[in-house]
């Protein structure tokens, strides 16, 4: 990302410097609380990192607007995460991501709603391709539909 950024910096571009004030921070949180993650998290991060890296690659020394690396750096999260394999990860991962980038949706605007967003469309990939989800997602529509839920 450091990388990134030398050659695309995007310093009070109103664009918050992607690079380093959003994908390196949350890239150095994930590596901090890394052994809080199971084996199969752990390997899930690698390659969702080195997915995310990937798509940038090609832009350094480009003439890239910060607007558009933005862009193209959230449009890539829901495709990294679900084809890295989020939907089969252990429940316990989960509650670990949502500990980690919940600072992304606060305050919900500019690029919390990315990261909202996100976070909607990768759900709704495990949901039309993995039976757990889709379990979890008819047992808690049922619980709504009880009074269990809501």
């Amino acid at each position: 990302m450091d990388c990134l950024n030398k050659f695309n910096p995007c310093l009070d571009s109103g664009h918050n410097e992607y690079a380093l004030n959003y994908g390196y921070n949350y890239c150095n949180q994930y590596e901090n609380n890394l052994q809080k993650f199971s084996k199969e998290g752990q390997q899930w991060v690698g390659k969702v990192r080195k997915c995310l890296q990937n798509v940038l690659k090609d832009e350094v020394g480009t003439n890239i607007t910060c607007s558009d690396l933005k862009t193209k750096a959230f449009k890539s999260h829901t495709k990294c995460y679900a084809e890295c394999g989020f939907c089969a990860l252990p429940v316990a991962d989960y509650y670990q991501i949502m500990n980690l980038v919940k600072g992304a949706f606060v305050p919900l605007s500019g690029s919390s709603w990315l990261s909202f967003f996100n976070g909607v469309a990768t759900a709704g990939k495990c949901l039309s391709t993995d039976a757990r989800w889709q379990k979890v997602y008819l047992a808690v529509i049922a619980s709504i539909g009880t009074g269990i839920v809501g």
